[in-house]
């Protein structure tokens, strides 16, 4: 039931009884092609590869979840590192499955990535036992002084303009906001010349479409400038009225980081320097950032998301939830974070790109990614069940991915 565009709180604060234990848990490698190939300063691939989980519990409540896996510029592990992790796990009927939250944060601590695919998996699969979706199961836990508010019917999601051509980039821009986007973020951290010629010419696509200043411009490079480099690109970032530059700098330099943002006439926020509440503090303390770019791939669970972004807003940096580029199963685990967590700025369609995908059931309406309202993630997940691989057991390294329907 939706009232004044947000869907209330009543079935989520009543009681409810314990989530049941699980029975399965199975994961596998699914491939997902690109209609282009995917090229920034960190990354050149024409295929997504997704590590998915698959839980069920004893009362035949399935979640699922899934993580990049090629995407080690951001998360710091592969594939393979992430498999690894969750063919270490043990057998569900072993005592750890008691808690999996617990079971979780301690994957967290050495690899991240499957520990998002656990809570994610574990909560989808709780939210659909208790017939809500996640966003209001989030908001129940997380929201504060909000928990009783709801959540929107829908969120604003930026559009991506990868490296190109400056033809490439006012096409897309122009594209995005005749869609409705209202945030374009562009993909920089080349040759400066073709940068700016790039951002100009998204900017005057932008302005032709939905009148002047109406589309907010972000330009991210991905850590690969250098401090003088970054400096030379601000006034023209500036001149083109970019909202804020991402991540200038390499990460792990702080101070590289925080010089930019004292003399940069654009707002620099931190991606790939933050992955944790702890790192939020270390980037206030340095004053090396006017905001911070979240991910869960990250973070690891949402409990630490959660404690990442309540430090941040309380440290006055400006907050964004992002996500890798990814399928239907990842983003809409995004957009029911961002619900929950009530953040307004956040990438939530990762997987605008993606030719053939493992889910389906998430919409995407004038720039908007409507927030699903059936239980749990509120996706349909088109995989075969039967060919995943029982956690606690390896795949062989011939074992092929799992195919797509």
């Amino acid at each position: 039931m939706r009232a004044g565009g947000q869907t209330p709180l009543r079935a989520v604060l009543a009681p409810t009884r314990p989530t049941a234990p699980v029975r399965e848990a199975a994961y596998g490698v699914v491939a997902l092609p690109l209609r282009r190939r995917l090229r920034h300063t960190t990354a050149d691939t024409g295929e997504l590869v997704q590590v998915v989980l698959r839980l069920v519990l004893a009362d035949g409540s399935v979640g699922w979840a899934e993580t990049r896996g090629n995407g080690a510029y951001a998360t710091h592990h592969t594939t393979e590192s992430i498999v690894a992790a969750l063919a270490a796990l043990p057998a569900v009927t072993a005592p750890d499955w008691r808690d999996p939250a617990a079971l979780a944060a301690s994957v967290g601590r050495s690899c991240p990535p499957a520990a998002m695919l656990l809570d994610v998996a574990h909560r989808d699969a709780a939210a659909r036992a208790r017939g809500v979706p996640l966003a209001l199961a989030l908001r129940a836990e997380f929201g504060g002084a909000a928990r009783e508010t709801g959540v929107p019917c829908s969120l604003p999601t930026h559009a991506a303009v990868p490296f190109g051509s400056p033809k490439e980039a006012a096409e897309l821009t122009e594209d995005a906001a005749a869609s409705g986007f209202r945030r374009v973020k562009i993909r920089v951290g080349g040759d400066l010349g073709l940068d700016s010629a790039r951002i100009a010419a998204a900017r005057t696509a932008a302005d032709r479409v939905a009148g002047p200043g109406t589309v907010v411009l972000a330009a991210d490079a991905n850590g690969g400038w250098d401090p003088d480099t970054a400096l030379a690109a601000a006034p023209w970032l500036a001149r083109y009225k970019v909202a804020w530059l991402e991540q200038p700098t390499a990460p792990g330099e702080l101070a590289a980081l925080a010089r930019v943002r004292s003399e940069s006439p654009v707002p620099v926020w931190a991606d790939e320097d933050v992955r944790d509440a702890a790192d939020v503090c270390r980037i206030a303390d340095a004053g090396a950032a006017d905001g911070v770019h979240l991910k869960l791939e990250k973070a690891g669970t949402v409990t630490a998301l959660a404690e990442a972004v309540r430090v941040a807003r309380r440290r006055g940096l400006d907050v964004a939830l992002g996500q890798m580029d990814c399928g239907r199963l990842g983003c809409a685990t995004t957009v029911h974070l961002a619900a929950g967590l009530g953040l307004t700025v956040a990438e939530l369609w990762g997987c605008a790109n993606v030719d053939r995908d493992a889910a389906a059931g998430l919409e995407l309406r004038g720039g908007a990614v409507v927030v699903p309202t059936a239980p749990g993630l509120g996706v349909e997940v088109l995989l075969d069940p039967a060919l995943l691989t029982p956690v606690g057991r390896p795949k062989t390294p011939a074992s092929p991915p799992v195919p797509l329907p």
